[in-house]
């Protein structure tokens, strides 16, 4: 397998002279709520109007807002929350979601870091669930994984309940229990909470990845250093945001070329398992001539069972068996093809990069 060259660890650090400007204070709060966000001002409305109602006293966190080079009214929305909220801004120029974590950790003053996503509400006794688990669990390597389910506001179709209820392509929730102790595969992005000291001495996010495998390939590299994730099923999230075919496959595609990147990184089997890059060229090769026409299968079969529902008819087992079969098949499909444009791309680089063999100069 190809491995990525990069530095000793793979990250970009702040100057000394800016972790020392983010670091003053930092612990002297028991909580920062992480919320890092690009685009979404009435989503962001939304999320920050749930931490107000928060039966965590006021006194015990802040919310750092991190703005990742949006261009509509975050920053309106953000400063709409003074004297509601113990809230403060920072904006960024667009660098994707890890930076824009890190950023937050840096700024943070919590000694609890609890990254919270911009399409989430929060129920009442979230953050006094997530500071609670910590107090229970209070060696530095403990992370906490809250629970996160569709809010009610949302009809909830076929797809949302399949992704996930049934193939948890997006969490996998009816696989764990309350109270379980994992690993590192569960710090869950946008629902994971931590101590920011481990962070700080152990290693931040890596912002090669802008969206997916950031939180999985950092509880990785944590992992060697004891992390362990604790699952509270009392402490709630609810997306906010519906989620449609196409959207997904998109989300796939993106999913598939991070968990390349993260395979390319390190030569552990256990990262090449969860990639799930093993025989990825071999798979695509007898799923792609099948690809584009399955998808418009599935997309059909959807439709279908969109205007049963609409007209009040049964979605009976047989279309239900067929629309999960083809879900699973192309979403499985769509992440192989992530793998392997990803893959191709950085073969690509390579081959720009080494001068032909017996080219002039070599």
């Amino acid at each position: 397998m190809e491995k990525r060259e990069s530095g000793s660890d793979g990250l970009s650090h702040a100057s000394a002279g800016d972790a020392g400007d983010f670091d003053h204070g930092a612990g002297v709060l028991p909580l920062s709520v992480i919320l890092c966000t690009y685009g979404r001002a009435s989503l962001l409305q939304m999320a920050l109007a749930s931490l107000v109602d928060q039966t965590l006293d006021k006194d015990s966190f802040e919310v750092v807002v991190i703005d990742d080079g949006s261009s509509d009214a975050t920053r309106e929305v953000a400063n709409s929350f003074a004297g509601r909220l113990p809230l403060r801004y920072f904006y960024q120029k667009n660098a994707g979601l890890a930076a824009g974590k890190n950023h937050g950790i840096y700024a943070a003053k919590g000694r609890i870091l609890f990254f919270f996503d911009d399409d989430d509400i929060a129920a009442p006794r979230l953050l006094e669930e997530h500071l609670g688990s910590h107090q229970k669990y209070a060696d530095e390597s403990y992370a906490v994984l809250n629970y996160t389910t569709w809010s009610p506001r949302l009809k909830v179709t076929p797809l949302m309940k399949f992704i996930t209820e049934v193939g948890c392509f997006l969490f996998s929730y009816p696989n764990i229990r309350h109270r379980s102790v994992l690993d590192y595969r569960y710090f869950w992005g946008g629902r994971s909470s931590c101590k920011r000291s481990f962070l700080i001495e152990h290693g931040v996010f890596n912002p090669i990845f802008r969206f997916g495998c950031e939180d999985i390939e950092l509880g990785y590299r944590l992992s060697h250093h004891g992390l362990k994730v604790v699952y509270n099923a009392d402490a709630v999230t609810y997306m906010l945001r519906e989620v449609n075919l196409d959207d997904f496959y998109r989300r796939l595609l993106r999913q598939g070329r991070s968990q390349y990147h993260f395979s390319s990184m390190y030569d552990d089997p256990r990262v090449a398992e969860w990639c799930e890059v093993i025989g990825a060229d071999e798979k695509w090769r007898m799923v792609a001539p099948v690809y584009d026409a399955m998808v418009k299968s599935t997309q059909k079969l959807e439709r279908i069972a969109h205007e049963k529902l609409l007209h009040g008819l049964e979605f009976d087992s047989l279309t239900r068996k067929l629309l999960h079969q083809a879900y699973w098949w192309t979403f499985r499909a769509t992440k192989i093809k992530g793998i392997m444009e990803a893959r191709r791309e950085y073969l690509a680089s390579k081959s720009i990069d080494r001068p032909e063999s017996g080219a002039p100069g070599t």
